[in-house]
């Protein structure tokens, strides 16, 4: 029995070992997993606290436009009424009483509701402000994600280089040890390879840059491995439809409802040129043999008699206020405008120098440098002439990447601009 138990006990632990270790290496794997463009804007979304702050005041503003549009606290008033000094007594004169009274002030008609509704307006501007910033956070996040990558493929581009710098050499070592070259020829051909170095140190430093920007958009504490492959993002609409779209974008929607806002804002400041109104009822109770209690109700009115001086200059400064608004709103309106176009007509350019040079530009560099490199080897060409063939071939393959770069930077740019509050991936 107590061998028979020992050996269930140990099949268990086995059993548990195992999946231990099983679940030890998923963890691993999906922890080695590189990030995708897609899951880091899910997490600078998330964990950026900007974006917190603004929520929270999006909430501040909500529940003050629930607040501003009640009505002021009554006020409870206690008294004792014509007391003699010589006794305090509450029966010695025919007027002395205790009194209790309650007093209601109404603000201007109309008020209330206008401060509300203007809350609630702010509350809207501020959501728009929101989804913008979001927006911003995450072109912000895809521009050093697109840097990052590209450093990352011109790096494996030089390396790709160095092969065939590699060649030249062995053709210019073939050549010298034939007594057919020189030995100038072998070291130039060493030298143009081993400047590719510093081309490679100079790249890891800009992508280790780069990183060092995602990591810190992210809010981590370490730089992350990205997916080294160019991410999926919305193909742009046309220039026209982009404009249509351009007055959805919402930072301009926050700048409008701010400007509505302000407008509301002179309707409030104008309901000044009417008076509140306090209306007040008390009891009084009279102790003195024989006399009855008293009942006192009224209406109190403020009275704007000098406006010039109060509510003609609070009118003025919330005209000013919303002509602020809506000349900030016109020129965020023609900055987009500019910006949507421009970016649109760079994209244009991008999209065929692009396709240019990687149809036509990159393959016949590779192809003269061969055929260059094949004409040194048979002496019918000289080394500059591989160097030169080889630097195009360099040239136009980085070239090729910056277009891909840029294009993708400029795609970013135009979906940042038609957003219409959503950040797509």
């Amino acid at each position: 029995m107590d061998v028979n138990l020992f050996e269930r006990l140990l099949a268990k632990n086995r059993i548990r070992l195992l999946a231990g270790i099983v679940l030890c290496c998923s963890t691993t794997t999906a922890c080695a997993d590189p990030l995708s463009l897609q899951n880091a804007q899910t997490i600078a979304l998330r964990q950026n606290p900007g974006l917190g702050a603004l929520t929270q005041k999006i909430v501040e503003l909500k529940h003050q436009a629930v607040s501003v549009a009640q009505l002021p606290d009554p006020h409870l008033s206690l008294g004792a009424e014509n007391l003699p000094l010589n006794s305090f007594s509450m029966n010695q004169q025919q007027m002395s009483m205790l009194s209790v009274g309650l007093s209601q002030t109404f603000p201007s008609f109309g008020k209330l509701g206008l401060e509300g509704r203007q809350t609630r307006v702010e509350a809207a501007a501020a959501t728009d402000t929101l989804q913008g910033q979001s927006a911003e956070l995450v072109l912000l996040l895809r521009r050093a994600w697109l840097q990052a990558l590209y450093t990352d493929k011109a790096i494996m581009t030089v390396r790709h280089q160095e092969q065939l710098q590699a060649e030249s050499v062995r053709a210019a070592l073939a050549l010298y040890r034939s007594a057919r070259g020189s030995e100038a020829n072998v070291l130039r051909a060493q030298l143009a390879r081993d400047d590719l170095a510093n081309d490679i140190s100079k790249l890891q430093a800009e992508r280790t840059h780069y990183l060092a920007q995602i990591a810190q958009i992210l809010n981590l504490s370490q730089p992350p491995s990205i997916q080294n492959r160019w991410p999926h993002l919305p193909s742009p609409k046309t220039l026209r439809t982009a404009e249509t779209r351009l007055l959805g974008q919402p930072l301009l929607r926050s700048a409008q409802a701010q400007s509505r806002a302000a407008q509301i804002g002179v309707q409030v400041a104008q309901r000044s040129y009417w008076p509140n109104v306090t209306v007040s009822a008390a009891y009084g109770q009279d102790f003195y043999p024989g006399s009855p209690n008293w009942l006192s109700v009224g209406v109190n009115l403020s009275l704007p008699i000098f406006p010039e001086d109060r509510q003609d200059q609070n009118v003025d400064a919330a005209r000013a206020r919303a002509l602020q608004a809506q000349y900030r709103f016109d020129d965020q309106h023609l900055a987009l405008i500019q910006q949507l176009r421009s970016t649109f007509a760079r994209y244009t350019a991008l999209k065929k120098e692009w396709t240019r040079t990687d149809e036509r530009l990159v393959p016949r560099a590779q192809q003269a440098f061969s055929a260059t490199l094949a004409a040194y080897t048979s002496g019918q060409a000289h080394m500059d002439a591989v160097l030169r063939t080889q630097n195009a071939v360099l040239r136009y393959a980085l070239t090729r990447l910056q277009y891909r770069r840029d294009l993708a930077l400029s795609v970013a740019e135009l979906d940042f601009l038609t957003t219409q509050g959503r950040t797509t991936s």
